[in-house]
């Protein structure tokens, strides 16, 4: 929890922000779904069987 004091969002990449210490990402739905496809791991297991 922050208090005291307004903070501001920090842009991290296009789309993407954080709460300087409050551990919160501020992004889209999309983003976050093309993040988990790309970082998916189920090709490889469908290629090692």
């Amino acid at each position: 929890m922050i208090i005291g004091g307004a903070t501001s969002l920090v842009e991290v990449q296009e789309g993407v922000k954080i709460i300087p210490g409050a551990n919160t990402i501020i992004t889209s739905i999309d983003k976050i779904v093309k993040w988990a496809r790309r970082s998916s791991m189920w090709p490889m297991t469908f290629g090692l069987a």
